[in-house]
């Protein structure tokens, strides 16, 4: 797809001239002979203007405007910005060689400041959060009456939302784990119903708390109200089942995925369709997205991440179908599809899929940083035609805890597991895995610093949330389960 030019802003700045003494203005000052101390905002040093000139000249003068162009901005600011940091350098450590700092310090924040802004800095953070097992609260949450496929919870950990195949959604307390609301699903096939007729399969909640954005098989996005539990506009724009959902950082705007192989953007504070991104080549089976204005989606069978660049209308592609061996025997697994995506902050994501394999991808590079194969262990089950079938257990679900060294994987082998970032962020390892009974469909984490929470919200059926391939029944229930982290500074 072709990249439109971006264009900076040429609008230039004028600076007003104030007059030196009462009735006589001081002439303008040409850029050529712009000084630092008039950069940095001195005006002590008038002696230095030429005043003898007629009275004329100067009211001339005095009307016309500075002119400053976009790369003079550019150097002005940096140079009051290098200076900034030099003071307050000063300040915390007294006295410093001037060559040390502009090595060392300097060069520090500014890389940090970069990090901050691009969004690549990182907490590391998952070496304190306490997972044994015997010490972890849980709690589990039942009302639906068939399987959970999708759990969203709020930025601020105050309530959480559950949706299942039964078009239902719930709004739970999360300080209580009581049911607060229940958005009813209709009967398959009626028209005009505020709500779904059919599987839900994608919830999202706005960053600000306001919105709760839903989507299902019967093709329909609806949203409601957190605060009224009502319902508020109905998005029909899709041809197929909306997949994923993912509200920007900071912002109302809404991405949507579907099976019609189309990403949507939405305006939900003006109810408004925005415009639709074409690339993938089969069903998007997810999408996420952080505080820039561009997201990331995995398209199923055509085997690639895609990372759109909304602003400059282009996508870059992510090649996926990796083989992974199996130790100890000459089994092979073929990445067939890649189903599940969460961005770990601007420039890395990780992917599960079909193989049972977690990449770890940076956007800079066309292939996976690192892949984890066989995150979650063999499947194997029995054959009256075939005997022993050996197959990986897919990944159904991931999830982070943004901006960190932490994220988890979820899929039907009994456990959610937990995986640590290393500090170069080319490769983790799991340090922990937690009980869970059933089809990990949908994971959430969200860490309060007005609550100092970290919730961990676990969406759990006897199915996959895309069909009924698999099917448990023993000591399954179709639930949401809650795990409380433990934080120790």
């Amino acid at each position: 797809m072709a990249i439109d030019p971006f264009f900076a802003s040429t609008r230039k700045r004028k600076r007003s001239n104030k007059p030196t003494q009462k009735k006589q203005p001081r002439p303008a000052q040409s850029k050529n002979n712009k000084r630092d101390s008039d950069i940095e905002g001195d005006t002590d040093d008038e002696d230095h203007f030429n005043t003898n000139v007629s009275a004329e000249s100067e009211v001339e003068s005095s009307e016309e405007e500075i002119e400053e162009t976009a790369a003079e901005k550019r150097v002005r600011l940096a140079k009051a910005y290098l200076e900034s940091i030099e003071k307050n350098a000063q300040d915390e450590i007294g006295e410093f060689d001037a060559a040390d700092l502009d090595r060392d310090i300097i060069a520090e924040r500014l890389k940090k400041d970069d990090d901050e802004a691009e969004g690549r800095l990182h907490l590391r953070i998952a070496d304190k959060f306490n997972f044994k097992t015997e010490e972890l609260k849980s709690h589990r949450c039942r009302g639906h009456q068939l399987p959970v496929t999708a759990v969203a919870l709020a930025e601020n950990c105050s309530v959480f939302y559950s949706a299942s195949k039964d078009g239902s959604i719930i709004k739970w307390d999360a300080k209580t784990f009581q049911k607060l609301h229940t958005f009813v699903g209709g009967r398959k096939g009626v028209k005009n119903y505020n709500g779904h007729t059919d599987h839900v399969l994608c919830l999202a909640i706005s960053h600000d708390g306001q919105y709760l954005a839903s989507g299902g098989k019967d093709k329909v996005i609806n949203i409601w109200s957190v605060k009224e539990d009502k319902h508020i506009v109905k998005f029909t724009q899709h041809r197929d089942c909306v997949s994923g959902l993912a509200f920007r950082k900071g912002s109302n705007q809404l991405y949507s995925a579907s099976y019609d192989r189309t990403i949507k953007l939405w305006n939900v504070d003006e109810r408004a369709y925005i415009e639709t991104l074409f690339g993938h080549q089969d069903q998007i089976t997810a999408i996420d997205t952080l505080g820039r204005e561009r997201c990331v989606s995995t398209g199923g069978r055509d085997k690639t991440a895609r990372l759109w660049k909304i602003v400059e209308e282009s996508q870059l592609v992510y090649r996926g179908g990796i083989t992974t061996k199996q130790d100890d025997s000459n089994l092979s697994f073929v990445e067939g599809s890649i189903d599940c995506i969460a961005q770990i902050d601007e420039s890395l994501f990780i992917t599960g899929g079909d193989s049972g394999v977690i990449s770890l991808w940076d956007i800079n590079r066309k292939k996976p940083v690192y892949s984890k194969p066989l995150a979650h262990g063999i499947n194997l089950t029995v054959s009256d035609s075939e005997g022993e079938i050996k197959q990986p257990y897919w990944i159904t679900a991931v999830a982070c805890l943004r901006y960190s060294d932490l994220f988890f994987s979820g899929s039907w082998d009994g456990f959610v597991r937990v995986w640590k970032l290393a500090g170069d962020n080319r490769s983790f390892d799991q340090i922990a895995q937690i009980p869970v009974d059933g089809v990990v469909n949908s994971i959430q984490v969200r860490s309060s610093l007005a609550t100092k929470r970290t919730l961990l919200v676990v969406g759990v059926g006897q199915e996959l949330k895309a069909g009924r391939w698999i099917r448990l029944k023993k000591n399954v229930k179709n639930c949401t389960k809650i795990f409380e982290l433990d934080y120790s500074k």
